[in-house]
């Protein structure tokens, strides 16, 4: 527990330090300060680690493909845990490092290697606590990291499910209109899942369908392509294309 001195000296370092004086003192911290996009918290990071860390971050959640809110928030604790863990085995090697300087860690052996080494022993025999301390931190976090990998896979699975069983019931639909000759436009409202198609979207997917079914009977590209049109609007991460070229033909 704080004694009364201590209190006392607590209070008169808190008057005397008032944060940054300077304009530009004041600038870089406020940079330094800033409100993550994701889960609107304050965060604060050097001005050499931000880069660095918003790229890990934006690298991490783009390989994991978030579509939802929720998915988002799990990818982006998984680029958190990602960067401690790193940072922690910074620290490992930093405590090293002090440990090559420490007089209490000079064996006073001249073999510069063998030195390092024995260095390198002692530091962990002193720091023992602290390098279990770490070790602890990190199984955590990789524990952590597991944990969000598995249940963002399982969000992402389910997801997928529920877009391909509501998607295989507008195809159906846009497969008779085509059949029929009456055109097709996927509904304004939300599927029975909360899922909103565009018509070039349910397009696409017949169109890709129907080369499917020939392309396996056949055994060849076919030479028809159902559905004329299906990849003009619809672009899902790739460019938009057209039909490759080949003729287009109604279904029979």
């Amino acid at each position: 527990m704080a004694t009364e001195k201590q209190i006392a000296a607590n209070r008169i370092n808190a008057q005397r330090n008032t944060g940054p004086a300077s304009e530009e003192a004041k600038a870089k911290v406020r940079m330094n300060a800033m409100r993550d996009g994701i889960t609107g918290q304050v965060i604060t990071l050097s001005d050499e680690d931000r880069p660095i860390f918003e790229y890990l971050k934006s690298e991490i959640i783009e390989d994991l493909q978030p579509k939802t809110t929720m998915e988002l928030h799990l990818a982006n604790s998984i680029a958190w845990d990602t960067w401690r863990i790193d940072h922690l085995r910074a620290i490992e090697n930093n405590l090293y490092a002090l440990g090559a300087q420490d007089p209490d860690c000079d064996t006073g052996c001249e073999h510069e290697q063998l030195h390092t080494a024995m260095a390198e022993a002692l530091t962990f025999v002193k720091h023992s606590k602290k390098m279990a301390l770490l070790s602890v931190y990190e199984q955590r976090l990789n524990r952590s990291i597991h944990k969000n990998m598995q249940k963002l896979s399982e969000l992402q699975a389910e997801r997928k499910r529920i877009y391909e069983q509501d998607l295989k019931e507008e195809v159906a639909i846009a497969e008779a209109n085509e059949v029929n000759g009456l055109p097709y436009e996927a509904p304004t409202k939300r599927s029975k899942n909360g899922i909103v198609f565009s018509t070039a979207e349910v397009m696409a997917a017949a169109n890709r369908k129907s080369v499917v079914s020939v392309a396996r009977i056949t055994g060849a590209a076919p030479k028809h392509i159902f559905f004329h049109g299906a990849w003009e609007r619809y672009d899902d991460h790739t460019p938009n294309r057209p039909n490759s070229g080949l003729k287009v033909a109604a279904a029979a």
